[in-house]
C-alpha cells in the first residue's frame, strides 16, 4: 500500500502545483487540513475515498486521474474533463463524467465523449439516459 499512497501522493503534489496552489489552499479549497495534504502528498497517510474525492474537486479533476489510473492528456479523460468543466454542461452527462467507476466500465472514447456534449435535449436527461445513448451509438456503429 505505501506505493500507491506514494504515487497517489505525488500525483496530489504535481497536480496542485500546476494548479499554482499551495497546501494550505488545496487544504482550504478541500476543507481538509494542510497538515494531512502534506502527509498525503509525502506518502505518509493513505486518502480515504472521501478524502480523494474532496481532493480531486478542489483540483477540478477526476479521482481517477489522481490516483494516476488514467492520465489527464489521455484521450478517454480529456472528453470527460471538458464535461466536468463546462458550466453549460447538462446535468446528466456531468453525472455521468463524476462518475468514476461507472466511466472505468464503460470506457467511453473521446469520439463518444464528443458525441454526448452535441446532444442539446429540451429537457434535461438524467445519467442514466446518456448511459443507453452511448449503447445505442456502440449497435449502431457499422462493423470495423
Amino acid at each position: 500500500m505505501a506505493k500507491i499512497a506514494t504515487k497517489t501522493g505525488l500525483r496530489v503534489a504535481k497536480i496542485r502545483k500546476a494548479a499554482g496552489l499551495t497546501q494550505a489552499e488545496l487544504g482550504e479549497r478541500s476543507g481538509l487540513s494542510q497538515r494531512l495534504i502534506s502527509n498525503i502528498e509525502c506518502g505518509q497517510r493513505e486518502g480515504t475515498i472521501d478524502t480523494l474525492m474532496r481532493i480531486a474537486k478542489a483540483l477540478d479533476v477526476t479521482v481517477t486521474h489522481l490516483t494516476g489510473e488514467k492520465d489527464l492528456e489521455g484521450k478517454q479523460d480529456s472528453g470527460r474533463n471538458e464535461s466536468l468543466r463546462d458550466p453549460v454542461a447538462p446535468v446528466g452527462l456531468k453525472a455521468l463524467a463524476r462518475n468514476d467507476e461507472l466511466c472505468a466500465v464503460l470506457g467511453i472514447t473521446e469520439e463518444e465523449w464528443a458525441v454526448l456534449r452535441a446532444i442539446t435535449p429540451s429537457y434535461p436527461l438524467p445519467r442514466d439516459a446518456y448511459v443507453a445513448i452511448l449503447h445505442v451509438l456502440r449497435i449502431s456503429r457499422p462493423p470495423a
